[in-house]
């Protein structure tokens, strides 16, 4: 086979990507669609590690004329060099990154916005020698004054240099070229929002000082920026911008960029190929694109896109982890070390949503699944709101990822509203260890000293009871009775399921995938492995409450049969070939098992 690519993950630089003969998704056609924009100055959002500033470092290498010398090398390969747009390396990127930013007070955050400022004007100054523009120590502090300041040094370097600006139709050089480029322009403005909300308002509010920054920006269009391109993660910061840099347009959920971040299946299963000998794992490659498919894909960003996305660095990162492993991994137990970060994020964001509308959001969660609004918020202003309502807090977990966009091809019944859904199990497992802390999150010393009984299992027994006996005390120490009241299935594997993982005995897998023959996909809801008995435990929990069974007595004969049903198909699945399997309905009433036995 032809010789492997290392792998990107990490890497953002596209040149370095090409000198370290890393593998490379080639994205590159979207900056003819950001060319042909009628907007000069776009916004494009997108959740964490979705691979943005890998376009933003792509951006930087087309358009700077110094690096005119880079460009055959950096892209003849790619399929934008096939389009010999005239716009490339035509103009003077300046390049700014706040991803790096944080701070506890106004001061300070001064101080290294100012930073961030002088080293992005050195690298420029590095790129371009006869540009001369040195900072003032009196500057320093005042991020305002100092990109003022380096705009004026720009306008004079138009004159004293025509050559390096395009003419206008009398000869004379437009000193408007400047490309400002702003990475994660949300980043350090999110950090302050999760530690102090007081300190966020004072600098996204119209007399904020990044109100005065965009409207600086918005000033110099007429002089000297050409064009911007500005990409974050949320629109929570955005009204910073419309304050003061009312042209920027937010085109986040424009379908012609739903694949600018993120990958298709069609790239995931080309660079799979270029980073990783599966062969020699044994592994199918649809089966390994199939499994990756539920933990990492489900993306989409417009009502009108064409296809779903996996998540960049996800994908990347479980790749890097299969070939340090030199065998499969299993997807759905192989989480992101970003994980406890997303369900941090999480919880911070539902702690100041209006607790009627997130009753509503876990209720839709686990019954309807899918959330319906009128449209995203395109700029949200937490200065004018205390708690999110219902089409806020959606509208921000789209931004951050935890809710994605179902698109028109997945809908059997068009609608004008806007369906959103959970994108994959990732993000599931998150939402619901979010949802069982939110209702818990007072009864912490109970969880510390509890522990199940999982003596059964570890043994390798038949009689599961002393762990189910563990289940009925955990869930009676508990749930009170506003949790029963909106107990489902789900919601009671997910209390389990997340208290488990915490024991760390034994490894628990909720919603376990199977695939069953002629039949097709099935789901376990709670599946045990113990590798020292070569045995599964595959349990399906059912659920009822007692005024559900004084409307219908035989409902737990039903929820038997069905059960029953259910497992007898789970067995039959190929996993299990060879394989001892131990089946088991369990059916609870409020906090008591009324029911379980081995099928």
């Amino acid at each position: 086979m032809d010789k492997l690519l290392n792998n990107p993950y990490g890497t953002s630089s596209i040149e370095v990507m090409v000198e370290e003969n890393k593998a490379f998704i080639d994205k590159t056609l979207f900056i003819k669609t950001l060319d042909q924009l009628p907007s000069n100055y776009p916004i494009l959002l997108r959740p964490r590690m979705f691979g943005k500033s890998t376009f933003v470092s792509m951006l930087e290498y087309f358009y700077d004329q110094s690096y005119l010398r880079l460009y055959d090398q950096i892209f003849s390969s790619t399929k934008i060099y096939q389009e010999n747009l005239n716009s490339h390396n035509t103009y003077h990127v300046l390049s700014l990154d706040f991803s790096g930013l944080s701070s506890k007070s106004l001061e300070e955050l001064l101080d290294k916005f100012s930073s961030e400022l002088i080293k992005s004007i050195a690298d420029f100054k590095a790129r371009y020698p006869s540009f001369k523009c040195t900072i003032p120590t009196k500057m320093i502090g005042d991020p305002i004054v100092i990109l003022n300041h380096f705009f004026t040094k720009y306008i004079e370097w138009s004159a004293k240099h025509p050559n390096n600006f395009p003419q206008d139709q009398l000869g004379y050089s437009d000193s408007r070229n400047l490309y400002i480029i702003i990475d994660e322009y949300d980043n350090f403005a999110n950090k302050i929002l999760n530690n102090d909300r007081e300190f966020f308002k004072s600098i996204t509010s119209k007399l904020g000082f990044l109100k005065e920054f965009y409207s600086t920006i918005k000033a110099a269009t007429d002089e000297v920026v050409a064009k911007t391109f500005i990409t974050g993660v949320s629109s929570i910061s955005l009204d910073s911008i419309t304050f003061g840099f009312n042209i920027a347009k937010n085109i986040t959920t424009l379908p012609s960029f739903n694949e600018y971040a993120g990958i298709t299946e069609q790239e995931l299963r080309i660079i799979i190929p270029q980073l990783l000998d599966y062969k020699s794992f044994n592994i199918d490659l649809d089966y390994m694109v199939d499994n990756m498919r539920q933990a990492y894909n489900g993306y989409a960003f417009s009502k009108k896109a064409k296809q779903k996305l996996f998540n960049t660095s996800m994908c990347l990162r479980y790749i890097d982890e299969l070939i340090a492993e030199q065998g499969y991994v299993d997807p759905n137990l192989d989480y992101d070390p970003a994980f406890n970060y997303d369900l941090t994020k999480l919880y911070d964001l539902i702690k100041y949503t209006d607790p009627i509308d997130l009753n509503r959001i876990i209720q839709t969660y686990y019954d309807l699944q899918v959330f319906e609004i009128n449209k995203i918020s395109e700029s949200i202003n937490i200065n004018q709101i205390d708690l999110y309502d219902y089409d806020t807090i959606i509208s921000i977990l789209f931004y951050m990822g935890y809710l994605t966009i179902k698109p028109e091809f997945e809908q059997n019944t068009p609608t004008d509203k806007l369906l959103l859904v959970c994108p994959n199990k990732y993000m599931r497992q998150i939402f619901r260890k979010c949802f069982v802390k939110y209702y818990f999150y007072s009864q912490d010393d109970f969880l510390k000293n509890f522990s199940f009984n999982l003596s059964c299992i570890e043994n390798n027994e038949d009689d599961l009871s002393p762990f189910i006996k563990s289940c009925e005390e955990y869930q009676g120490g508990r749930l009170t009775n506003q949790h029963l009241i909106r107990m489902t299935e789900s919601e009671l594997v997910a209390i389990l399921k997340t208290k488990l993982e915490s024991e760390n005995k034994i490894t628990f897998k909720d919603e376990f995938p199977i695939q069953v023959p002629s039949i097709g996909e099935r789901f376990i809801d709670l599946y045990i492995e113990n590798k020292a008995y070569n045995s599964s435990y595959i349990l399906e929990f059912k659920y009822i409450s007692k005024a559900a069974l004084q409307k219908n007595p035989k409902l737990i004969e039903q929820k038997k049969n069905e059960a029953k049903e259910q497992l007898l198909i789970y067995k039959q699945a190929t996993i299990f070939k060879n394989r001892d399997v131990r089946a088991y309905s369990i059916i609870f009433m409020d906090c008591q098992c009324v029911h379980h036995e081995k099928i």
